[in-house]
């Protein structure tokens, strides 16, 4: 017999001095992948696009804010800036942090950066046997350098689900077999993460977008305030309303697609 996970609704008070429950914010965010020169799929754009994503955001009076921003919004009625926008970036490329970093000091803009563990895994122990130069992931190093910045929040893009099934389900597995799969790897990449940096992350950028009917509940067992979807829209939050933060939309920056054609 298959068990029923029971997926609760929290709606929190807020504390005197927050903004009134039921306040409401328009979050748009954007996703991202990679930067590189001569882009080759949807999910790389130029880092001069970028650079003019960043140009047009300042000119049409948004701010950036990171996912931290919009859950202390939710949870405690913060206040957000008049237009916030989220630029979200998946998978933890190397030779993209560090052509981001100068960018986001120059604009003063932050980002959220969701990596996958055993990408990042790998390629510490490939530079620390080889000393390699150039890796196509970031090292904890990396991470914890990019962390530093304080242009960059660390979040989570699973231990090692970034692959054809993602957070899915697969088929015939049971609820409790799926649960415990999904529990196991949240709880390897909060490992390794807090071993190698001390960092510990809130919200789950699903990889490929792939998720069950199911697989928000069973993040908020693993302690997630907030999950990142792959739908091409905007998003209304509200203060108190915790739902709402997960499964959230984010809009693909596809080469040649500038944000003015996505907000307007």
């Amino acid at each position: 017999m298959k068990t029923a996970l029971i997926c609760l609704l929290v709606t929190l008070a807020i504390p005197f001095g927050g903004l009134p429950a039921g306040t409401t914010a328009e979050i748009p965010i954007i996703m991202y992948h990679a930067l590189d020169p001569s882009p080759s799929n949807p999910w790389e754009i130029t880092e001069a696009e970028f650079e003019a994503d960043l140009i047009w955001l300042t000119e049409n009076g948004y701010t950036t804010v990171v996912m931290q921003d919009i859950i202390n919004f939710v949870h405690q009625g913060a206040p957000l800036p008049e237009k916030p926008i989220i630029l979200s970036f998946d998978d933890g490329r190397h030779p993209t942090i560090y052509q981001l970093l100068p960018l986001l000091e120059k604009y003063d803009a932050r980002i959220s950066l969701s990596i996958v563990g055993a990408f990042t895994d790998k390629y510490t122990e490939i530079v620390a046997k080889r000393g390699e130069r150039s890796y196509p992931h970031m090292t904890w190093d990396d991470v914890s350098n990019a962390h530093a910045s304080g242009r960059v929040e660390i979040q989570s893009h699973t231990y090692d689900l970034h692959h054809a099934a993602g957070a899915g389900r697969t088929r015939g597995e049971s609820d409790p077999s799926y649960t415990a799969r999904l529990l196991a790897d949240l709880k390897r990449l909060a490992d390794v993460l807090y071993k190698n940096t001390g960092l510990t992350t809130n919200t789950l950028a699903y990889p490929l977008g792939i998720i069950s009917n199911i697989s928000d509940c069973i993040i908020k067992e693993a302690g997630y305030l907030a999950s990142l979807s792959c739908f091409h829209k905007s998003n209304t939050i509200t203060v108190g309303d915790t739902e709402g933060l997960f499964s959230l939309n984010r809009f693909l920056r596809a080469p040649n697609q500038p944000l003015e054609s996505i907000l307007k």
